[in-house]
Formats: structure tokens, sequence, C-alpha cells
């Protein structure tokens, strides 16, 4: 966007009504302001309410000419002074959230204010239009009729020579029939813009008051974070034709990256997601609890974004995350180099992954502030069952038996409380693994691999669409030797949701050890390029798959982020690794680590060797290298027999 203050003359920009001072022009302006900061379309985004403002005083004050996306960065959205416009898209973006927020407010609540606060594009530099009704004072008033100038009436004395009038009874039906059907035909309408998912081409959803539009509120009973996709905006370019703007409002077409499509994609992608609960449609909104202060242990998002049109045909996307809560941006940022039209469904899926990764994955953004609320509000104890979800996940980066414990009774309080929690079933299935792989406060009773197919095929009962579950299930099915199960499993996690990175690894990573080694390391590689921070057991799937590769550098490279002594798993895998380059000694002092927080490799390292590695040629492979470092397992031929 230019910076130029103005995109029209000064005059224009100011335009009031007549007759009144400098001082009571100013006054007006300031009554519009408060009315406009106070109505449903920006009270509840703290930041376009500072835009407004600080444009407008700017401009009663007479400093119109330092309105520039820098100011306004650094004084209305408390940017710092290494704020540069043209790296950071945020005030473009805010901006034009701010002209369609004042066209609803103008259009709805605000159709009888006296002025009307325009931010035109092109500019920053606010205009003050008068909505004044009333005719010009130049016009002449229309002239006084004499009696027996209106029709039907006759002056005293004469003979009427006028038809007797019509019925008015007939002249009324007439009338409300026309009438019943034009209602009935604006309600159908309605009813159609407003309850189906489909674009507004000709913009009549402004026409219509916000009192008849004020958005749906969802709660969210299991405290998830809650994310709402606003609607996607564009600019720059060439405007599309308006065949192309109606042909939206169907179905979205690989290679569409109009505004809507855009939009319509990630709120699909987004929904995909356990972790989040988003809302199906712009006309819904979080019901916001935000607690005193903002201290609260619930958490709600909007992700809005703009479509950027450049002059040789490419696009640029901007997005940026917002906390409903504090009003803050949480999260932004620009993905360059689309194109429109042609076979680009690729493309497409590395761009929505990519947003994916950064803001919908156990580890990104939304996860990490929503963590970061609860830990405000007292931890994950105040959170519901939100807060066993984060007990499970903080036990997953510990790997603390206190932690497993904890998050392993919360779940099953959870589930037992809401047997819907599909979610809770399939963490733990997880947790009921780990007791098994990673030696975690293993129970007595049915045995651990028992209880977590029963876990895990409850969540797939629940939530049959559920990528996260169908992963599960295939860890599930790994672990209990059933290759063609957890096959089936992991492929139909990936067709679930293409776009979850982590979904990608883990499946990669089990067919690497199932003998799918160059499928899994193409789903590996993937993930690993879209989301280089990936959790612990990624790596330990690297040094998997380069250890049967015989790569030895690659597998010391992987193991080395393998720092933690509490991951059995990481232990096994960088003992394979130190042996794979010769580095016995290390090897050893592995082996014991390994022994010591899974007895079960040395008491029965030939079932363990067996549950980690399904397929006999790999098993017997590892089985002799352990054997080698010095674990008491039987050698292949007596394995085999």
């Amino acid at each position: 966007m230019p910076e130029s203050p103005t995109a029209d003359s000064p005059e224009a920009a100011t335009a009031l009504p007549d007759g009144a001072s400098p001082e009571a022009d100013a006054e007006v302006v300031r009554r519009a302001l408060v009315r406009v900061l106070e109505a449903d379309e920006l009270r509840s985004s703290p930041q376009l309410g500072n835009i407004l403002r600080f444009v407008v005083e700017a401009t009663l004050e007479g400093r119109s000419d330092a309105i520039k996306g820098y100011t306004i960065a650094v004084e209305a959205l408390g940017r710092d002074a290494s704020f540069d416009p043209q790296a950071d898209p945020i005030v473009r973006v805010e901006a034009t959230r701010l002209r369609r927020a004042l066209e609803r407010y103008y259009a709805g609540a605000g159709a009888a204010d006296e002025i009307e606060i325009v931010v035109p594009r092109g500019s920053y530099v606010p205009q003050f239009i008068p909505r004044q009704t009333a005719p010009p004072a130049d016009v002449a008033p229309p002239p006084q009729l004499a009696p027996g100038d209106l029709p039907g009436e006759v002056p005293p004395g004469e003979a009427s020579l006028v038809p007797a009038p019509v019925d008015r009874a007939a002249r009324w039906s007439v009338s409300r029939v026309a009438g019943l059907i034009a209602i009935t035909l604006l309600l159908l309408g309605l009813a159609t813009a407003f309850t189906v998912d489909v674009v507004d081409p000709t913009g009549w959803r402004a026409l219509v008051s916000s009192a008849l539009l004020r958005p749906l509120e969802r709660t969210n009973r299991l405290g998830i974070p809650m994310v709402e996709v606003r609607a996607f905006d564009t600019t720059g370019g060439q405007p599309l034709p308006p065949s192309v703007v109606a042909s939206a409002a169907g179905v979205v077409s690989a290679g569409d990256f109009t505004a809507r499509a855009v939009e319509v994609r990630i709120r699909d992608a987004l929904a995909r997601f356990d972790l989040l609960d988003v809302l199906a449609s712009p006309d819904a909104r979080p019901a916001l609890d935000c607690g005193a202060g903002g201290v609260s242990a619930n958490s709600a998002f909007a992700l809005s974004g703009l479509i950027e049109n450049h002059e040789d045909g490419s696009l640029s996307l901007l997005l940026r995350l917002s906390d409903l809560c504090d009003g803050t941006i949480v999260w932004s940022h620009e993905f360059d180099g689309m194109k429109r039209g042609g076979d680009s469904t690729q493309a497409e899926t590395r761009l929505v992954r990519d947003i994916m990764a950064a803001v919908a994955e156990p580890y990104g953004v939304i996860q990490a502030r929503a963590r970061a609320r609860v830990t405000a509000a007292g931890g994950p104890a105040q959170a519901g069952p939100y807060g066993c979800v984060l007990m499970a996940y903080s036990y997953w980066r510990s790997f603390l038996l206190a932690d497993h414990l904890k998050a392993r009774q919360c779940l099953e309080q959870a589930v037992a409380a809401d047997g819907t929690f599909a979610l809770g079933y399939a963490l733990l299935a997880e947790l009921y693994l780990d007791e098994m792989r990673n030696g975690a406060n293993p129970q007595g009773g049915a045995p651990a691999l028992n209880r977590a197919l029963a876990a895990a095929e409850q969540a797939v009962e629940l939530a049959p669409t559920s990528a996260y579950a169908r992963r599960v299930l295939m860890d599930v099915h790994f672990f209990r030797g059933e290759r063609g199960a957890a096959i089936a499993s992991g492929e139909a996690a990936l067709e679930l949701n293409p776009y979850d990175v982590e979904v990608q690894a883990d499946v990669g990573g089990r067919f690497i050890s199932l003998g799918e080694v160059e499928r899994g390391e193409a789903l590996l590689t993937s993930a690993l390029h879209a989301a280089p921070g990936m959790p612990t057991w990624v790596d330990y799937h690297r040094v998997i798959a380069a250890y049967l590769r015989d790569d030895a550098p690659a597998a010391a490279a992987a193991a080395d982020h393998l720092m933690g002594d509490g991951y059995a798993p990481g232990l096994l895998a960088r003992a394979l690794a130190a042996h794979l380059a010769g580095e016995s000694d290390a090897a050893r002092a592995d082996l014991r680590k390994l022994t010591e927080i899974a007895p079960a490799w040395g008491r029965d390292p030939d079932a363990m060797v067996a549950r980690f590695f399904p397929q006999p040629e790999i098993a017997r492979r590892v089985r002799d290298d352990l054997a080698a470092i010095g674990l008491p397992v039987r050698k292949s031929s007596t394995a085999a027999n």
C-alpha cells in the first residue's frame, strides 16, 4: 500500500456539516468516533480500535502528513522503533480489516449516524463524510396545493368529474399479496446467503443490520483452544471479473487462489486437528471466557488473511493470528510465490501444510499460547479435560515417571466422566504403550498392549474421521506385531489429514521399521522439511532409517539430538548408532541405561526386539548387533528356529 498520506484533498478528507465552528466540527467527529468504537464491529478487536483512534485524532490535530504505515505500527500497534513496514505487512492487513468493519457498521447499527468515518483505499488518512438526508437549502420547496388540487378532492360547489375510487379492500388485498411475495423472496435469499457457507459477491450481507447478523456464539466444554477463521480479503492487482467472483460461490477447485478459496482450505485443514475446536463459518464466534483481568485457562483465537495480487500475476498470502482475550497478535507470516490457475494441487497442499505446521501442531503457536494461559491461570488442574491433554504432552517432553502417572490418572478420570472424549482415549492408548516401550509405571492386571488396543479402538469408534486416532491405532498394531493392520491404519491417518506433519513423521518411521524403507523415508523427509523442530521421537526414527541403510554419519548426527537419558527408545537408537560407528564403549553405556529405565530389555530382550522391529529381517540384524554390544539376546539362528 502506498505510504502517501492521502489520496484525496484535505478539504474532502474533513468535510463536516455546514455552519459549525472548528471546535464543534472536531466534537462531532469525536462523538462519531466513540459510537464506532463502542459498536460490536470494533469492540471485539482492540487493534482496529487503536488504529482508528490514532488516525482520527492525528487528522483532527492537523497531523495527517504523519499518518503512515510506520507511525501507525509504532504509535497504534505498539511495535518498536525497528519496525519495517516493507517486511511486516501488519498495517496493511489491519487497515483492510478496519475498512470492512467500518462498512459493516455504517450499513447496520451506524446507518443513522450524522458523520461517516471512511479510510479510503490507497491511504490511511480518514475522511469524515456528512450523512444528512435533508434537502439542500438552495432547492425550492414543493408548491403548496390548494384545496381541490389533490386527486379525488372536489372543490366546494363543483360537480365531481373524478371516477369513483377503487374499492380499498380489494386494493389492500392485492398489495398485501405482493408484499408477502416480496418478503418471502427476501427471506429465502437471506437464508441462502447466511445459512450456507458461500461467498457474497454482491455484498448484500452489509445491507442487513448488525442486529440481524449478530454472530452465533459457541462454547467449548472440553477447554480445547477455539479458532475462528475470519473472512479473507483481497488487495492489489486487477480485480477479478464478476463471473470469476460469482463462480467462487460453488465448488472450490485446485489452483483457485481467491481469498474465499484459501479461507475455505485453511478452515478445513485446521478442523482436521484434534487439539483445536474450529468454528464452522465466519458467522460463528467463540463465547469468550477470559476471566478477571484476562486470567483464564480458556483460549480463543482468530485467524485472518489477505491475498495480495501482484502485477506479474503472482500472489502473496498474509496471515495473522490474534488472541481474542487480550487482543494481541501472536503470529503473522507472509507466504509468497503463489500462482493462480494451472495444476497447483501439490503447491496448495504444501502451502496449507506449512501453515498448519506453524499454528496447528502440538508444538505450534496456538498450543504454546494456550499452555501459557493455562499456566497463568493456575496450571492444568484448572483447565478441565484439556488440562489432561497438556499433562500428556508434558510427559512426552520430560519423560519423567511422575508426569506419566499424573497424565494417565487424569485422562482415566476424564474418560470415565465423559465417555465421548475421543481424544482422551487416544492419548491414554499412547500412555499405556509407554508402560511397555518406555518402562513408565507398569500396571498389573490386563497387559499394557491390550489396554492400549481397547482405548485406541474406542477413540476410532468415537471419532472415525480423526487422523490422530488412526495414527495411535497404527502404533498399537505396530507394537503388537500386526503388520498389515498397522500399515492400513497409517494409510488411513495420512488420508484423513495430509497436512499433519507429525502424522507423516510417525507413519514414515513405522513404515521404515516394517520394511517399507523407501516409502517411509520419503514421508519422514517431507515432514522434517516442513517442520525442522520436531519432537524427540522423530529423531529416533531418523536414527533407525540411517542405521538400516548403514549411514553411520547420518545415524550419529540424528543420535546427537537424543541427549536425554529418560527416553528408552532414544537410548536404543543411540546404542545402535554408536555400534554402527564402531564406538563400543558408548554403545554399552547406552545399553546399560536402557535396561535400567526399561527392565523388560534385560528380562526378555528378544520379545522387546520383536516389539520394536516386527519385520523379521530387520529384527535379526538388530538382535545380532545388540548381542555384539552385550545384551543377552539369542542368536539369529536360534530366534528363527
